[in-house]
């Protein structure tokens, strides 16, 4: 993560840390209170910061790809065949990019509402299985309590002691094996139920991929007309194979930058919240010699899942 692009958004005013630390400034009774928000960490807890991570790797993968185009150009722009190459290559690494970040986009929903539903399945399989669960533990426990009340008995002799102790052993291997069959069936029948979900979230994944593939012919139609053209200015052809990825890396920085203004925005809001509630006058973004401050970082990020929710 950038973090000169973090430290320009802020709370911090240089002259308030100069007076703060300077011993000649006039001192009020009531000093102020400062506190400091350890940035990075709020911003690693954020609950969208997995997808900023995503988006900063796809574009990395874009520029790198884009480089290593630009390079490739510049060897073969000797050759009006080899240009006519690139330029397949070029619009073919476009949209396979594009192609790539619709399906980890539609991926990600997909994942988000099997977790629902997973979780919704688990709980009425659970329900339907309370009762024979409760029933294990019913029919065992007298036993294994009897059991263990007599192992506490003062006198009893070696023999009765090693006797009882095995047949205490018994009823719990009894036991776990019930509940272990139960936790078996449980799984069996969670299994059940999950597995058309997840045979209808594979094929609507393949559906999409079908409907993104032939958009992306549809817009390969014609191409071969303009052929002839680019072909006759092997430098104009280079800029505008070049351009198409600059599109594309474009795009996905303007995605990443609106996702880590909204993130940072988010603790923003939740650090000015806790300066307006805890009477703080400064918030730093980092700590700094000789300046006493709260860390307020755990709190900030404690009220972000919130503060998405409310959203």
């Amino acid at each position: 993560m950038d973090r000169g692009s973090i430290g320009k958004m802020g709370l911090l005013v240089a002259s308030a840390l100069l007076i703060a630390a300077c011993g000649g400034a006039p001192r009020s009774s009531n000093p102020e209170r400062i506190a400091i928000v350890d940035w990075q960490r709020a911003m690693s807890s954020h609950p969208e910061y997995k997808r900023l991570e995503q988006g900063t790797k796809i574009l990395k993968d874009l520029q790198e790809k884009r480089k290593a185009q630009e390079h490739l150009a510049r060897t073969q722009l000797g050759s009006l065949d080899k240009l006519r190459s690139l330029r397949k290559l070029s619009e073919a690494s476009y949209w396979q990019a594009e192609f790539n970040t619709r399906m980890v986009e539609m991926r990600e929903r997909e994942n988000i509402k099997y977790r629902k539903y997973a979780s919704q399945v688990e709980a009425e399989v659970d329900k339907e299985l309370a009762p024979r669960k409760k029933a294990i533990e019913d029919s065992h426990q007298m036993e294994i309590f009897n059991l263990r009340a007599r192992l506490e008995a003062v006198k009893m002799r070696v023999s009765e002691r090693k006797a009882v102790e095995e047949k205490l052993k018994e009823a719990q291997h009894e036991r776990g094996r019930q509940v272990m069959a139960l936790q078996a069936e449980k799984q069996g029948m969670m299994e059940a139920k999950l597995a058309p979900y997840r045979e209808a979230m594979r094929k609507r994944m393949a559906e999409a991929a079908a409907t993104y593939q032939a958009e992306i012919l549809k817009h390969k139609e014609g191409k071969d007309k303009r052929e002839q053209e680019m072909l006759s200015a092997a430098p104009k052809a280079l800029r505008n194979a070049l351009s198409i990825m600059d599109r594309e890396i474009a795009k996905q920085q303007e995605k990443n930058d609106q996702l880590q203004k909204r993130i940072e925005g988010d603790i923003t809001s939740q650090a000015t919240r806790l300066a307006h509630e805890k009477g703080y006058s400064i918030i730093f973004k980092q700590y700094k010699v000789n300046i006493s401050a709260d860390d307020i970082t755990s709190q900030v990020v404690a009220n972000l899942p919130k503060q998405i929710q409310n959203k």
